[in-house]
């Protein structure tokens, strides 16, 4: 994340909040939550967040697709337990839209995440549209 953008371990900064629970499944053999269950609570903050009314709905001509997702690992979570993730808009491109996420528990950050989103039309990347990207702007991270 670059220098500008603010501190993803606040949790003030998101704008939307999901809630997940650990599982017994999400342990690895080290006796913390895997890095892969990780993943799966992003995706627990990142689709209510892209359902919200913010962006189009999905249909069968234009959807958002996930062309990156990166993961910083902070602090060792434990089943059992729940996170909460935190998401909001960190950046906005010409196509797609970096989400940025932190993932809770207990008030501990336990990671923070980046995922780009790339705007689909027709099976081809399309430029975000104004009233689309003016309620983005919206809500961007701060």
């Amino acid at each position: 994340m670059s220098d500008d953008r603010p501190d993803p371990t606040n949790p003030e900064i998101y704008t939307h909040w999901a809630d997940d629970t650990i599982r017994f499944g999400d342990m690895d053999a080290t006796g913390h939550v895997n890095n892969v269950a990780f993943a799966r609570y992003v995706e627990g903050g990142r689709v209510p967040f892209m359902r919200s009314g913010i962006v189009p709905a999905y249909d069968e001509r234009q959807r958002f697709v996930v062309g990156n997702l990166s993961i910083r690992f902070r602090a060792q979570a434990f089943y059992p337990g729940t996170v909460q993730i935190g998401t909001g808009v960190a950046a906005l491109g010409r196509t797609s839209i970096t989400l940025g996420h932190g993932v809770f528990s207990d008030g501990v950050c336990l990671a923070t995440a980046e995922s780009v989103v790339v705007y689909i039309v027709d099976n081809r990347a399309a430029p975000l549209g104004d009233e689309m990207r003016a309620r983005l702007e919206a809500v961007l991270m701060r």
